[in-house]
C-alpha cells in the first residue's frame, strides 16, 4: 500500500514532538496540548511512522519520540479486523530497522512487538520470515547493527508469544522452522546475535508440548560448542538454558551434569558479573532439585568444589566496597534520607483468611525471580546504590543454604574449618562473609552442630561492636537466625538459658547505632527475637523496649521508620491486649511517637503506609485502650480513602491527573478494619455518623481493578458481618452479594486471596442472617460455590472456607436449597472439614450441616441404598469422630444423627455397609463418646 502524507502537517508534527522535549516548561505543556488534539487525526499512525523510519535527516530524539508514541497508541486501541487502516504500518515498519540510528533501530523493534502482540501470525503473518531473513543476511559494510535488531525484536516476540508459535499454522508449527534458523544463528559472526539466538531457543524449551524434544539434543551441541565463546551475554545465557533445561528436561542434562558443574564453577570466576550470576543461578536451581535420594547421590561428590567457591563468592568485591564507602559517607542517623534513597515499599495487604485462625498474616516476598530464601534480602545493603540488588554474593548464600539443608552434615564438614577461619580475619570483607555464611547455615547447625552454638553465639555479640559498620550489620542479620535456639533455652531453661538476656540487650542496644544500615538490620533482629520468644519472656523487658522504640522514633529517618514500624507491630502483636493494658503507662509511652508521625505526615505521603498498617494492628489488639483516639484516626483514614477513590474516578476521563498509589486505600481499609476489629461491636458508635458513605466507599472497593484492593475491602466486610451487621451489611446486603457474586464468578489461580475471603466473608453474613433475606441469590451463590469446593487446582485455604460457607449456609434456612444438592459436594465437603482445627468456624459450619442432612435424610448422601451413598456417610462420621471436643448442643446434634442412621439402615447395614469404611480407632471413639 502507498500513502503520502501532507508534507505541512508532517513538519508541523516534527515541531510539536521538538516542543514536548523542551526544557522550557511552558513550551513543553504547549507542545503535549497540540499533541493530544494531533493524536486525534486519523492518520496520525502512519506520520509518526514516516517520522521514524524515513526522516533520516531528523533529530533522533525526535524520530524516537514519535516511535514512542506510536507505540503507546497501538498499545492502547483495539485490532482493526481488516487491518486496512494499519496497513501502510504493517507493510512498512520493518524499515526503521535499517537505520544508521541505534535509537531508532531500538524503538523500530519495540513497534513491531506491540504490533505482533495485536496482530499475532494470523494478522500479520509475513513478519516472523522477514525478520528471520533480515536477521540472517551478511553484513552491510561490516555491521550487523540490522541483523541485531530483527534478532532483537525476534527475542521479544519469543518471550512474549512462545506458546502461540507452537500451534499449527498454515498447516505448521512457526516454532520449528524458527528453531532451526535459531540454531544456525548460533553460528553467527556477531556475538550479539549468537546470544540471541539462544534467548530465542530458551523461551520455548520449557513448553509444555512435543516440540522441544525435537530440537534439544541439537541445542545441546550448540551450547556445548559455545561453551567458551568470547561473549559475555552468551555465556550467560548458556548458563540460563542450562538451568531451563535442568527444570523441564532434566534427563537430557544428566550424562553431561560433572561437565556443567564444572563449567559453571569456571564461570563463577568470570569477568563478567552476569556470567558469574547466572552460573551461580545454575547451581542454585542444581541444589533446589536435589531432593531425592538419587538427585543428592550424583550431586554429592561436587561438594567439596563447590562450597570453597561459593564461600569465597560471599566476600564483597572491590566494587561492592567501593560503592558502600561512598554509601557509608551519608549512612549517619543524623543525616536526612533522600526521596532516591528509599526503595518503594508496597503496603502489605491483607492475606486470604485463613481458616482455624483470625489472623490474616501478609505474604511472603522473595528477592530474586527465583524462589530463594527471602532472608537473603534481609542480610540489607543500603537501597541508594546498587549492592542492594541480587548479585552473585546473595546468590551463593542461597544456595549455601539450600545445601546445607539438603547435605547438612556434608556441608558443615567442608564449610566449617574455612569458616572458623576466616571468621578471625583481618580482613573485615572475609570476616563479614564468614559471618553471613554462618547465618545461612544456621539451621543445619542448629539441628547437627549444637556444641559448637555456646561459643558462636556470644562471639555473634561480641561482633556487633565490631569497628566496621557492614561486619555489625550482618552480624544482626545471622544472630536473628539462632533466635530460635537462643529463645529456647530461655524458654525451657535450658543450660545456656544466660544467653538470652546478654543476646537481647545487646540487639535492642544495636537498634540506636550510629549508622542507619545496622539500625535497619537490629530492627529487623530485634523483630525476629519478638517473634522467636515466649510473650512472658519479652513481657519483662515491655518498659524499656518502649522507652527504645520511643527513643529511636526520635532519630529514625525516613527509611528506617518502615522496619520500626513493622518491630513495633510485631511487639505489640505478640504480647497482646492483656500485657499492654496491664500498666497504663505501656499505653502513654506507645502511642505518643506514633501519633506524632501520624500527624506530621500528608495524606498523599507514602511513608504512611506502614504508619497505618501498624495503626491498624495496634488498634485491633488494644481495642477499648484505643477509643481516645479511635475518630480522629477513623476519619482520616475514611478520608484518605475517600480522595484516592475520588481521583482515581477523575483519572479515567482525565489522563492528566495521576492515579493514586493503591496502596493509601489497602491501608487505609487495613486501618478501619483494624479499629472495628478492636472495637468489636462498640465500632457502630465509631462508624455511625459516617456509615453511608464508608459502605459507598467500600462497595466500590469491590470493584477495583487492583487485587489488594478487593482483597482488603472483603477482609473488612467480613468483620462488618461479625461486629456491625445491621448499619453496615443490612442495607446493602443487594450490591454486597452481587459483588461477591462476581468475585467468585470471576476468580483466577493468582486472585484467590480475594476470592477467599469474599466466600469467607459470605459465610460470615449467612450465618448471621434469616436466609429468606437472600434466598434469591442463594442458588446462584451454591451454583458458583460447590466448582470451587471441587475443584482439583484451588489453594487449600478456599477450599476450607467454601466449605465452611455452604455449611454456613444451613444454619438460618437453607437447607432446603442445599439438601437436594448435597451428594455434588458432601464428598469434598467431608474432605475438608475432617482435619479443620476445632473453632467457632468449623462448629457453625457442622451445625449447618447437620441441619442440612436432616431436611433430607434419605437422599443426603447420593441415596443410602446405593454402595456409593454409604460410604458418603462412612466420611461424614469419619469427621464426627474426628471432632474430638464438640460443644455440647453439636455433639447432641452428632448423637442424635448418628443413632438416626443406625435406627434408619438396621444394625447389619450399619456395621457392614458403614462403618466397616471407618478405621477402628474411629469407630471406638464413636461408640465411647456416642454409645453407637
Amino acid at each position: 500500500m502507498s500513502w503520502s502524507g501532507d508534507p505541512e502537517a508532517l513538519e508541523q508534527l516534527k515541531h510539536i514532538f521538538k516542543g514536548t522535549l523542551s526544557s522550557n516548561n511552558h513550551e513543553r505543556n504547549l507542545a503535549n496540548d497540540a499533541l493530544l488534539q494531533a493524536r486525534q487525526q486519523p492518520e496520525i499512525e502512519n506520520y509518526l511512522l514516516d517520522i521514524l523510519v524515513s526522516d533520516d535527516s531528523g533529530r533522533s530524539d525526535v524520530r524516537a519520540a514519535a516511535g514512542i508514541n506510536l507505540k503507546n497508541m497501538i498499545l492502547r486501541q483495539n485490532k482493526d479486523a481488516s487491518n486496512k487502516n494499519r496497513e501502510y504500518l504493517l507493510q512498512n515498519i520493518l524499515k526503521g530497522l535499517m537505520s544508521n540510528e541505534n535509537m531508532v533501530r531500538n524503538i523500530t523493534g519495540t513497534v513491531i512487538t506491540s504490533l505482533f502482540l495485536i496482530y499475532g501470525l494470523e494478522g500479520w503473518p509475513q513478519v516472523l520470515p522477514q525478520l528471520l531473513e533480515l536477521s540472517s543476511m551478511p553484513p552491510s559494510g561490516g555491521s550487523y547493527k540490522s541483523q541485531e535488531a530483527a534478532m532483537g525484536a525476534l527475542s521479544k516476540i519469543c518471550e512474549d508469544s512462545s506458546a502461540d508459535l507452537d500451534r499449527e499454522f498454515n498447516g505448521e508449527k512457526p516454532l520449528e522452522f524458527m528453531v532451526s534458523n535459531f540454531l544456525n544463528l548460533t553460528g553467527s559472526e556477531s556475538g550479539k546475535i549468537r546470544a540471541l539466538a539462544i534467548h530465542c531457543i530458551n523461551q520455548f524449551i520449557s513448553l509444555k508440548s512435543t516440540t522441544p524434544h525435537l530440537f534439544i539434543d541439537d541445542f545441546l551441541s550448540k551450547l556445548f560448542a559455545l561453551a567458551n565463546d568470547s561473549h559475555g551475554e552468551v555465556r550467560r545465557n548458556i548458563c540460563t538454558a542450562l538451568s531451563i533445561i535442568l527444570e523441564t528436561q532434566p534427563a537430557k542434562l544428566l550424562p553431561h551434569l560433572d561437565g556443567v558443574i564444572n563449567y559453571c564453577l569456571h564461570l563463577m570466576q568470570d569477568s563478567d558479573s552476569e556470567v558469574a550470576l547466572e552460573a551461580c543461578e545454575f547451581l542454585l536451581a542444581l541444589s533446589t532439585s536435589s531432593e531425592t535420594e538419587s538427585d543428592q547421590r550424583i550431586f554429592a561428590p561436587h561438594l567439596k568444589s563447590i562450597l570453597p567457591v561459593l564461600l569465597s563468592k560471599m566476600v564483597y568485591s572491590e566494587e561492592e566496597i567501593f560503592l558502600m564507602e561512598m554509601v557509608d559517607e551519608r549512612d549517619n542517623t543524623d543525616v536526612v534520607d533522600r526521596e532516591e534513597d528509599i526503595k518503594p515499599k508496597n503496603a502489605k495487604s491483607k492475606e486470604a483468611h485463613s481458616v482455624g485462625s483470625n489472623v490474616r498474616k501478609n505474604d511472603v516476598k522473595y528477592d530474586s525471580d527465583e524462589d530463594t530464601d527471602s532472608e537473603f534480602d534481609d542480610e540489607e545493603e543500603d537501597d541508594d546504590s546498587e549492592i542492594d540488588q541480587w548479585s552473585l554474593r546473595k546468590c551463593s548464600a542461597a544456595t549455601l543454604d539450600v545445601l546445607s539443608l539438603n547435605f547438612p552434615a556434608e556441608v558443615l564438614q567442608v564449610s566449617l574449618p574455612i569458616l572458623q577461619e576466616n571468621i578471625v580475619s583481618n580482613e573485615w570483607p572475609v570476616r563479614e562473609a564468614s559471618i553471613l555464611a554462618f547465618g545461612a547455615i544456621s539451621k543445619s547447625c542448629i539441628e547437627l552442630e549444637r556444641e559448637k552454638l555456646p561459643t558462636l553465639v556470644p562471639f555473634l555479640v561480641d561482633r556487633l561492636k565490631d569497628v566496621e559498620p557492614r561486619v555489625r550489620q550482618i552480624t544482626f542479620w545471622t544472630l536473628s537466625r539462632y533466635a530460635r535456639w537462643v529463645a529456647e533455652e530461655a524458654d525451657e531453661g535450658g543450660q545456656y538459658a544466660s544467653y538470652f538476656q546478654p543476646t537481647f540487650q545487646a540487639i535492642v542496644d544495636g537498634a540506636l547505632d550510629p549508622k542507619k544500615v545496622v539500625q535497619e538490620a537490629a530492627c529487623s533482629a530485634l523483630s525476629s527475637f519478638i517473634e522467636e520468644s515466649d510473650p512472658n519472656l519479652i513481657q519483662f523487658y515491655t518498659g524499656p523496649l518502649l522507652q527504645q522504640f520511643a527513643k529511636c522514633f526520635e532519630v529514625y529517618q525516613r527509611k528506617n521508620l518502615m522496619i520500626l514500624y513493622d518491630c513495633v507491630q510485631t511487639f505489640v502483636e505478640r504480647l497482646g491486649y492483656e500485657v499492654m493494658s496491664s500498666n497504663e503507662e505501656y499505653i502513654n509511652m506507645l502511642l505518643p511517637p506514633l501519633l506524632n508521625k501520624w500527624q506530621t505526615l500528608d495524606d498523599n505521603d507514602s511513608a504512611l503506609w506502614p504508619l497505618l498498617e501498624c495503626m491498624a494492628s495496634i488498634a485491633a489488639t488494644l481495642g477499648e485502650k484505643f477509643a481516645p483516639y479511635a475518630l480522629p484516626v477513623y476519619e482520616r483514614a475514611l478520608k484518605i480513602l475517600s480522595n484516592c477513590i475520588q481521583i482515581e474516578q477523575q483519572c479515567q476521563t482525565d489522563p492528566r491527573i495521576e492515579a493514586p498509589e493503591k496502596d493509601f486505600m489497602v491501608t487505609s481499609l487495613d486501618l478501619i478494619d483494624g479499629l472495628i476489629q478492636g472495637f468489636g461491636s462498640h465500632s457502630v458508635e465509631l462508624i455511625q455518623s459516617h456509615v453511608k458513605d464508608l459502605m459507598q466507599l467500600v462497595l466500590i472497593c469491590f470493584e477495583d481493578h487492583a487485587d489488594d484492593v478487593r482483597q482488603s475491602a472483603y477482609a473488612l466486610l467480613g468483620d462488618f458481618a461479625i461486629f456491625t451487621l445491621d448499619v453496615t451489611v443490612k442495607p446493602y446486603l443487594e450490591p454486597i452479594l452481587i459483588s461477591i457474586g462476581n468475585e467468585i464468578n470471576n476468580r483466577t489461580y493468582s486472585s484467590f486471596p480475594v476470592y477467599n475471603n469474599a466466600i469467607w466473608a459470605l459465610g460470615e453474613i449467612a450465618m448471621r442472617l434469616p436466609f429468606a433475606s437472600f434466598e434469591k441469590y442463594a442458588s446462584n451463590l451454591v451454583d458458583l460455590l460447590i466448582p470451587v469446593l471441587n475443584s482439583l487446582d484451588t489453594q487449600q485455604t478456599v477450599l476450607e472456607n467454601a466449605a465452611i460457607c455452604l455449611g454456613r449456609m444451613g444454619i438460618n434456612g437453607g437447607a432446603k436449597i442445599l439438601a437436594p444438592r448435597l451428594s455434588e459436594f458432601i464428598l469434598q465437603w467431608s474432605s475438608q472439614m475432617l482435619y479443620l482445627v476445632e473453632n467457632n468456624e468449623k462448629e457453625t459450619g457442622f451445625q449447618g450441616m447437620l441441619n442440612i442432612i436432616n431436611s433430607n435424610p434419605d437422599q443426603g448422601f447420593g441415596g443410602l441404598s446405593n454402595q456409593q451413598g454409604k460410604k458418603n456417610l462412612a466420611i461424614f462420621i469419619l469427621c464426627i469422630g474426628n471432632y474430638m471436643e464438640p460443644p455440647t448442643d453439636l455433639a447432641a446434634m452428632f448423637n442424635q444423627l448418628l443413632r438416626s442412621y443406625k435406627t434408619m439402615l438396621g444394625d447389619d447395614v450399619w456395621e457392614n455397609q458403614v462403618l466397616v469404611h471407618v478405621d477402628r480407632e474411629t469407630r471406638q471413639f464413636i461408640y465411647s463418646t456416642y454409645g453407637v
